[in-house]
């Protein structure tokens, strides 16, 4: 574990000469509380703030996910705090990671005197369970100048999606995150409250997903953005012809397209 430790931050500071990495920095008692801290060299005050949510089903993964992601916006001249979280248990929900992540932020915000960055006026960046957790904490908080979700389970209350989660195990770990467990039979008021459809505020709003999803279908993003339109949300959908459930962020091409459309996003609502 030490050896990984350091392999990680020797990586994260030698990979680009032109920016520097802060590692496994703690806004948190909890092991997986931290996060790295991505920032160019040079003047930063007008620079966008992004924070990044890795993937994992809520359960698994951490900042290894999107170390790659982080490093890459960064280079295109943003400031990017690539956040941990807790995984969901038992005693542990939706709203104790939307916790981590409020506490994440504020962390950065602490400390952007420090660095010479904004302190308030970020953008939030999610891929997967990451992504469900960028649009919830978006729409519940209005600190966020605007949302991008990469492949983004939108609707948990919806009984398609959890029968299909049931399938591939995943229902457990939703009961987890709503803290409840779910009955077909009747309303879930838990449920809709973990749903970013549900709770949708005037939040710039970029979808990203693949059209052979096949963990979580397009039609999730589809609605949601239909939902968006609706309410009046400033919001753009880009459907990835062919692309998985990581909707091309393996594929090198794929991912510097899908880099180049985020911070397109955030530069547009950096104002």
């Amino acid at each position: 574990m030490k050896h990984f430790v350091l392999l990680l931050l020797f990586t994260c500071f030698s990979s680009f000469a032109q920016s520097k990495c802060f590692s496994h920095l703690a806004y948190g008692k909890s092991r997986q509380q931290v996060l790295d801290l991505y920032i160019p060299t040079g003047n930063l005050n007008d620079l966008p703030v992004v924070i990044l949510l890795h993937g994992g089903a809520w359960s698994m993964g951490g900042l290894e996910y999107t170390g790659k992601h982080a490093q890459d916006i960064c280079n295109q001249g943003f400031i990017v705090a690539n956040v941990d979280y807790r995984y969901v248990s038992d005693k542990i929900s939706a709203r104790d990671l939307l916790a981590d992540i409020g506490a994440a932020v504020a962390y950065v915000s602490d400390v952007s005197g420090k660095y010479g960055y904004s302190k308030n006026g970020y953008h939030i960046v999610g891929i997967s369970a990451g992504a469900h957790l960028a649009l919830l904490y978006g729409y519940t908080n209005k600190n966020m100048k605007s949302i991008t979700a990469l492949c983004a389970p939108s609707r948990l209350d919806s009984l398609e999606i959890l029968e299909f989660l049931k399938k591939n195990g995943l229902l457990e770990v939703i009961e987890k995150l709503a803290g409840a467990k779910f009955n077909a039979n009747g309303a879930n008021p838990k449920f809709i409250a973990i749903s970013p459809f549900s709770t949708i505020s005037n939040t710039p709003t970029l979808l990203i997903h693949g059209d052979a999803d096949p963990v979580v279908n397009v039609s999730q993003s589809q609605n949601l953005y239909i939902e968006l339109k609706r309410k009046g949300v400033e919001a753009k959908l880009i459907i990835r012809d062919g692309k998985g459930h990581d909707v091309g962020m393996n594929t090198p091409e794929t991912e510097v397209q899908n880099i180049k459309d985020i911070t397109e996003w955030i530069e547009l609502h950096n104002k």
